[in-house]
């Protein structure tokens, strides 16, 4: 007997791959209150760069940054301390790691 959870999208078509591999294509420090910045990589045919934030300090901060993806370019930007919205994550020390995504 197997154990796990499973769901299906509309068609009935199962949707749930559980831990999925990836590969990492580079990662870069970011300092806190970091709030530009920017790292390239070369992202093959048929694959999407993706990103995690990873922080490395428990220490709370107001201040938050923006970070984007535009082909195989991460940006840091500035956001305002209010700015929860989508794209948008506190600016703590860590690290942000590239990754690939079939696209």
């Amino acid at each position: 007997m197997a154990w796990g959870i499973q769901t299906w999208d509309a068609n009935g078509n199962p949707n749930n791959y559980g831990l999925v591999p990836i590969s990492v294509l580079g990662y870069f420090a970011v300092a806190a209150g970091q709030q530009s910045g920017a790292a390239s990589y070369t992202v093959p045919a048929g694959f999407r760069m993706e990103f995690l934030q990873v922080t490395a300090s428990d220490s709370y901060t107001t201040a938050r940054r923006t970070i984007t993806v535009s082909g195989g370019t991460i940006s840091l930007g500035a956001a305002a301390e209010n700015n929860f919205g989508a794209g948008t994550y506190p600016a703590i020390n860590g690290f942000v790691i590239a990754y690939l995504r079939a696209a």
